[in-house]
């Protein structure tokens, strides 16, 4: 424990046994008087040891050399008291005042030496003396034994002051460390220690504020009474009670933010003081502000809250409405079982092999959203979509559940009305499938029909024409020439519903074989040789690839040609022109026929591939057709893989059909 000189204050510690020095030095020439060459040396040891502990670095001297001073005290003593006239001179016990300067600043060996140095003093002048000896001795032993306990005692002491000293140092360290605000308060509520972190937010210094009240410096929560009276009291109901005390307020920090903070004060130990930590919750109160919108705002929605014990804790005004319920009646009083169907619930925990009431919990991740039907308070239903959330801490550990439920009862009703809806449309679209069904049957029944009685009915109008039955006359010419024109009109007709009905049936098979395009346009001009001659309009025919090769039926693709050369000769005036184009087109064999006749309105252009179809210039000039040519000739081409489309101008006629190619 030896301390250096160069600490502070080491001339008073040196002041007591330098003051003894001098009274002795003073008293020197007083008889009975020191002799001069021992008063000399005394004097020369003196100045000596002044200019050493003024001039000399001690700290930079071993911890020991600092008792140097108190050994030349005790030699200078030595010299005096050795040197004095009479051998018991007053100056023997003036020794002993060194040694307790030993005993406060110095460890065990220093006071061990400082002692056997004054018995060298103090014994060699009463050797002659027995009576001097055994007071001497004693007197030494007694002087032993004081400043041994004296040495001891502030052994003890420096040792409390360096523990107190540590654990100071280390809850000092443990507060500035901390990231809560913490401030420690006297009985009276005043500021003993105010850490680095209040500093730091606050911008405040604790020598500052250290010793002021604690509203006078921490803003106080509103409302609150901050008079020194009403603080004391508050403090000591902690400190008697050993109960915390929280309140919440608000604080502007140095980043100029306006921060809540949430305190707690409590008592510390046994000592009259508290201490109070403050936590930034200004995060955490704006989510509480957030979510307390949210729920006040989602009123279209219910939002339950509940703890893992099932007992609901938070009820918002959708829940409110939806099952008329007042928060006040299910917080902290009811689980969500108060609003489910038994059987319901019985039903859903028997599914997932659960109990009835843990079937309500199962979040969303795992299941997904799930339909509920809730009872309200008065008794009715409502279906609900019901979706469930587990709710974690900062850790992972589950702290409760949150469901959202969202009427669906306008939804149910809408997909109810829909289905309804869809049933009908169904049903209607098979009426209308089965009247479609029974009119191509009687159709193709029809025409069946009539076709074997107007065959022969041709027959036998031939026969008359051909005089069989005997010469007719002129006029009985003529009508059977007009009977036999109509007869073979309506058996065209009769042969093209038959084919439409065959088609669409399925009836008609498409013998498919590599055929040349060629000799498809040369059958179907043969075909209308007869049509040519009448129709007095100019037809060009242009191969200008004369070996392309389809795939398909010969006599439909005939067919498809026939229908779109005969509509040209019959919709192109007396004088017209009808041209047809063959060519290739990126593997496609393309046929085009146009015309010269009256053409098709714009807007009647996509319609003339329907059944039936007739344009308003085709009736408006009372132009011969069925409107069934050319819902067959596309009927055709799509079953061979092409493509059909007509374009008109106003004036002429533009069909153009790909076919693909073998």
């Amino acid at each position: 424990m030896t301390r250096p000189l160069d600490s502070a204050g080491r001339w008073r510690r040196l002041a007591p046994f330098g003051a003894v020095v001098a009274v002795a030095l003073a008293l020197a020439p007083v008889p009975p008087a020191v002799r001069t060459v021992p008063l000399l040396l005394a004097l020369a040891l003196t100045a000596a040891a002044v200019a050493a502990v003024a001039l000399l670095p001690w700290r930079r001297w071993p911890a020991d050399a600092s008792a140097a001073p108190a050994v030349a005290a005790m030699a200078i003593l030595g010299l005096l008291h050795h040197g004095s006239s009479e051998p018991a001179s007053g100056y023997g016990p003036l020794v002993l005042v060194p040694v307790f300067w030993f005993a406060l600043h110095h460890g065990a060996r220093q006071l061990a030496g400082g002692l056997a140095l004054a018995a060298l003093i103090l014994l060699p002048p009463v050797l002659d003396d027995p009576a001097g000896l055994r007071l001497t001795a004693l007197w030494l032993c007694a002087a032993g034994a004081v400043t041994w306990t004296t040495h001891r005692l502030v052994l003890r002491s420096a040792s409390a002051r360096a523990a107190a000293g540590r654990e100071r140092d280390f809850t000092a360290a443990v507060l500035d460390a901390s990231a809560l605000l913490l401030i420690v308060l006297d009985g009276d509520g005043r500021i003993v220690a105010f850490n680095r972190r209040c500093e730091e937010q606050t911008g405040l210094r604790a020598a500052d504020v250290r010793g002021q009240l604690f509203f006078e410096v921490v803003p106080p929560p509103e409302h609150a009474a901050t008079d020194v009276r009403t603080v004391r009291a508050a403090f000591a109901r902690i400190t008697a009670a050993d109960f915390p005390l929280t309140f919440d307020n608000h604080w502007t920090f140095v980043d100029g933010r306006r921060h809540s903070l949430g305190w707690r004060a409590s008592a510390l130990g046994s000592t009259n003081h508290v201490v109070v930590t403050g936590v930034d919750v200004t995060d955490q109160r704006e989510a509480e502000r957030t979510l307390a919108h949210v729920l006040t705002a989602a009123t279209d929605n219910s939002i339950v809250a509940t703890g893992t014990d099932g007992v609901v804790t938070v009820f918002n005004a959708g829940a409110e409405r939806m099952l008329g319920y007042d928060a006040e009646e299910v917080v902290g009083w009811v689980s969500p079982l108060l609003w489910h169907h038994p059987d319901e619930l019985a039903e859903r925990a028997a599914a997932m092999d659960v109990a009835p009431g843990a079937a309500l919990f199962r979040p969303a991740e795992e299941i997904g959203p799930q339909e509920w039907t809730y009872v309200r308070k008065d008794g009715t239903h409502v279906p609900v979509v019901l979706t469930t959330t587990e709710i974690r801490d900062d850790l992972g550990e589950v702290t409760g559940y949150l469901s959202v439920a969202r009427d669906v009862t306008r939804e149910r009703r809408g997909a109810e009305a829909m289905r309804a809806a869809l049933a009908r449309e169904t049903a209607a679209a098979d009426r209308l499938r089965e009247l479609d069904r029974f009119r191509s049957d009687l159709v193709a029944t029809v025409s069946h029909e009539l076709r074997t009685p107007l065959t022969s009915i041709l027959g036998n109008i031939e026969l008359l024409a051909d005089g069989d039955a005997g010469a007719l006359s002129g006029p009985q010419a003529r009508l059977i020439a007009a009977v036999e024109r109509n007869a073979r009109r309506l058996l065209a007709l009769i042969e093209d519903l038959l084919m439409l009905s065959r088609i669409e049936s399925g009836a008609v098979k498409i013998n498919a074989r590599p055929v040349h395009v060629r000799a498809i346009v040369g059958g179907a001009l043969e075909a209308l040789t007869t049509v040519r001659a009448t129709r007095g309009v100019e037809l060009s025919v242009d191969l200008l690839s004369e070996h392309l090769v389809v795939l398909g039926d010969q006599a439909q693709l005939e067919r498809v040609l026939i229908n779109l050369v005969d509509n040209g000769l019959k919709f192109t005036p007396p004088g017209g022109h009808v041209h047809v184009t063959v060519d290739d087109e990126d593997g496609y064999a393309r046929l085009v026929v146009s015309d010269t006749g009256m053409g098709i309105p714009t807007d009647e252009v996509d319609s003339v591939f329907e059944r039936f179809f007739r344009s308003t210039r085709s009736q408006e000039r009372a132009a011969q057709g069925t409107g069934l040519g050319l819902a067959i000739t596309k009927s055709i081409v799509e079953r061979h893989g092409g493509r059909i489309w007509a374009a008109s101008g106003g004036e002429g006629t533009r069909v153009t059909c790909l076919l693909p190619r073998a």
